[in-house]
């Protein structure tokens, strides 16, 4: 009996071990990812709850608000203005998403084929640069570049007979630009996501298919696209959601003209919170475009399993 005793307590003695260890282990994991969490509490959390709420009241920043139920969002549906914007914005997404998704692919591809290992290492930096140049400083700097009359660009094309054209003063060539502008400064980050799946297919697969006799346009469409689809898919994502939120290119450039082609949702927005401080309205706007950026996502989330391969 005394023996069985002792076992029994020993027993109770090793459990209070094992869960006193557990528990600093989780208790070290949560102080090690309490920063992640607070910054997702304070930056993300508290404001989205807050939006949501804002966006049901009418209030000018100084006054009471005033509860107004979904008034504001019938508002956005009549408000011709901001429909512009939001086509503005689908369209800006469509454009640079592909832009950015579609070359960036496609450069990693030509520079994973590079032999020349310094060559490779050149191109994947001078690619790069422009993601880490600010988005103000690049907006600048194409200002100066595309000005209609003394901008370098046009000097260039003048000398070579061609006509000056308005890259930033015209409707259709300033959204044009301002793509084209986004391409340039963001491709560089997708080429080294891809860069990173190519990497990432062994290498036996190349080699059987060359033993079977199979060509480069069979390789890159049986093995190589293939195998990068979930490279692709999440730069679909993250392109996505990045274009939708455009704002610092326009607003530096065009400042959402002329004629409001350059306008985007995020830009009105800014101009209603800001500019007329018309908060609850501005938060309706920020809440309906947080809902079409998630019903976006999840729907290429849903669509991923159809044609995403995993190894």
């Amino acid at each position: 009996m005394q023996e069985a005793a002792i076992t029994a307590r020993g027993a109770i003695l090793t459990r209070q071990r094992i869960n006193r260890l557990a528990l600093r282990e989780a208790m070290a994991g949560y102080f090690f990812i309490l920063p992640t969490l607070l910054s997702f509490l304070v930056f993300f959390l508290i404001p989205t709850i807050s939006g949501l709420g804002m966006s049901l009241f009418d209030w000018d920043f100084f006054s009471e608000p005033e509860f107004v139920g979904l008034d504001n969002f019938s508002e956005l549906a009549r408000d011709k203005l901001f429909l512009r914007t939001l086509k503005n914005t689908a369209l800006f997404a469509l454009f640079a998403t592909s832009g950015n998704v579609g070359l960036g692919m496609f450069i990693a591809i030509g520079i994973n084929s590079i032999k020349w290992r310094w060559l490779k290492t050149f191109l994947r930096t001078a690619y790069f640069i422009p993601f880490v140049i600010s988005t103000v400083v690049v907006a600048l700097m194409f200002g100066f570049l595309l000005q209609e009359s003394t901008g370098v660009v046009n000097y260039y094309l003048s000398r070579l007979g061609i006509v000056r054209i308005p890259w930033l003063s015209s409707s259709a060539w300033a959204f044009r630009s301002i793509v084209l502008i986004d391409v340039w400064k963001h491709v560089g980050f997708f080429t080294l996501i891809f860069l990173a799946g190519l990497q990432a297919i062994p290498s036996e697969l190349y080699e059987a298919a060359l033993v079977d006799g199979a060509g480069r346009r069979v390789r890159l469409t049986r093995i190589t696209i293939p195998l990068l689809t979930p490279s692709l898919f999440f730069s679909l994502i993250i392109a996505l959601i990045g274009a939708f939120q455009v704002f610092e290119s326009m607003y530096v450039l065009t400042n959402g003209g002329p004629g409001d082609a350059t306008r985007t949702v995020v830009m009105l927005l800014y101009r209603e919170a800001f500019g007329s401080f018309n908060m609850g309205y501005a938060a309706s706007m920020a809440v309906l475009l947080f809902f079409i950026i998630l019903a976006l996502t999840v729907t290429q989330v849903r669509l991923g399993d159809r044609w995403v391969f995993y190894r």
